[in-house]
């Protein structure tokens, strides 16, 4: 059986069956939780995981669960965890699992029933996942307190101005490399690596199983040595090859990563793709050659991460 097969029915598992639909429970049912092997995709890509590291990072708008009385409460849990993580978990089965929780009684006051609730959603992910999973319920009006992810960067229209009139031979269905250095003959004194910060909010790619679009921002970081620049141009051409791409959001920024890391003049780089939501979830993977690179905000699940443009 191919990789491609086999992702596929891991996908089918939940997507498009009758487990689709709400049933009423009073029980929370972590057999929901499917498993996704990253290796399936990445041998695809020729990566290994070795090539960086980073975090899968989640906002589940919907979640909620009830007092021992009844009384319901709401809020959105943030998940995060490693992406050197052997498995990934599919995203509709983790809706459906915590759609299962939406009527059990998790305590007698809310601060108990938070804390039952975040610690049994770790422990099922966790196991699941054979890794350390991280959660924190944000609760009512927490989006006030929100920390911006992305503060700093530049958004690549803007920076190209007209020229993106004049850009030709747009290529969505190619799989190609574009160099984005160029030797800078102009160095004006610097003698250190600096960085460069941009931004789009026309990130879009497929679903690989149902080839639904999805949407957000793409925000990528360059440390970038002395005595080259960024090509700009090349790099919205990189991250507009993900456009027509059936992928799950987890490989889309991995593609991206292998594009930009090694290129002759880079020294380090951050891929972060914050999808909008869909299905209530909006997954946000973060990919970088520096562990450093990544805000706190993406990496702390008790930090309400404040959502950006296409989001």
């Amino acid at each position: 059986m191919s990789n491609n097969q086999s992702i596929n029915d891991i996908a089918a598992k939940s997507l498009g069956s009758d487990n689709s639909y709400a049933v009423y429970t009073d029980t929370f049912d972590s057999s929901l939780l499917v498993p996704m092997p990253r290796h399936l995709a990445r041998e695809e890509y020729s990566i290994t995981g070795e090539e960086f590291t980073g975090y899968d990072v989640w906002h589940c708008h919907e979640s909620t669960f009830i007092l021992n009385n009844g009384i319901p409460v709401a809020g959105t849990l943030k998940i995060v965890y490693l992406a050197n993580s052997k498995y990934m978990v599919e995203s509709k089965s983790i809706k459906l699992y915590l759609n299962t929780f939406d009527m059990c009684k998790m305590g007698f006051t809310i601060d108990a029933a938070i804390k039952n609730y975040q610690t049994q959603v770790s422990k099922d992910l966790s196991k699941i996942l054979e890794t350390n999973v991280m959660v924190f319920f944000h609760k009512n009006h927490t989006d006030q307190k929100a920390v911006d992810p992305v503060k700093g960067y530049e958004d690549i229209y803007n920076y190209l101005g007209d020229k993106i009139y004049y850009m030709n031979d747009i290529d969505y269905t190619a799989d190609k490399t574009y160099s984005i250095t160029t030797k800078n003959n102009i160095v004006n004194g610097i003698k250190n690596s600096y960085p460069v910060k941009l931004s789009t909010n026309v990130l879009r790619s497929r679903c690989r199983h149902t080839k639904q679009k999805d949407t957000g921002s793409a925000y990528i970081c360059f440390v970038v040595k002395p005595g080259y620049k960024i090509n700009v141009e090349n790099v919205l051409r990189q991250i507009l090859q993900l456009r027509e791409k059936n992928e799950f959001h987890e490989f889309c920024a991995e593609v991206l990563f292998t594009k930009f890391v090694g290129q002759e003049g880079i020294e380090d780089v951050m891929v972060s793709l914050l999808y909008a939501r869909r299905g209530s979830l909006d997954i946000n993977p973060v990919r970088t050659s520096n562990i450093n690179m990544i805000p706190e905000v993406m990496k702390n699940p008790e930090i309400y991460t404040k959502k950006t443009m296409g989001q």
